[in-house]
């Protein structure tokens, strides 16, 4: 979740990930299950920073989608 928060705020997070993702040794569906849980915490943190809800943004945390297709 830092990395996708702070991806989405405009830190530089490097390949910080790598090592989450290779953690599921190419279970992509636990990996998928694990993301969307991931996506879901980082929009409430990121709802919380911005102020902003998902809904008033019209859309469900963008920021966080960019992030999670980096990742992804």
């Amino acid at each position: 979740m830092a990395f996708i928060v702070g991806q989405a705020i405009g830190l530089e997070m490097g390949k910080s990930s790598s090592d989450y993702i290779q953690m599921y040794a190419g279970n992509a569906a636990l990996l998928a299950e694990s993301l969307e849980v991931v996506q879901r915490t980082s929009a409430v943190i990121l709802d919380a920073i911005t102020g902003e809800s998902a809904t008033t943004r019209n859309a469900p945390s963008s920021e966080v989608q960019d992030a999670i297709a980096e990742v992804a």
